[in-house]
């Protein structure tokens, strides 16, 4: 007899529990959090000073900009993305980076 696969429909399953989520799930949820520390990049220095992140993530971004390699910047930004899932305030962030997208100052407003 075939073995039935964990994923597959099973009838005594609680379907209150909370689901599973998908490696595909967890790799765009991934991408998200890179693309925004990328845009996070962008804003300067002092700005970032500013807002209440990590002392790692801060330091990851003082360290990118000594960097000058393209290779070396694309690792150091997995890096900061791999920083950036640990994160706790990322709705905040993503509100700065919109802010200052819109040529207003992130450090003001919030």
């Amino acid at each position: 007899m075939a073995r039935k696969n964990r994923y597959q429909y099973d009838q005594d399953q609680d379907f209150d529990a909370p689901q599973r989520v998908s490696r595909s799930q967890k790799k765009r949820e991934s991408t998200a959090l890179q693309e925004l520390g990328a845009s996070l990049a962008r804003l300067p220095l002092r700005e970032l000073e500013r807002l209440e992140i990590s002392q790692d993530l801060l330091a990851a971004y003082r360290e990118l900009g000594r960097i000058t390699s393209r290779e070396a910047k694309r690792r150091h930004m997995q890096y900061i993305g791999r920083l950036m899932r640990e994160e706790e305030n990322v709705e905040r962030l993503e509100e700065a980076v919109a802010l200052f997208e819109e040529g207003r100052r992130p450090s003001d407003v919030l």
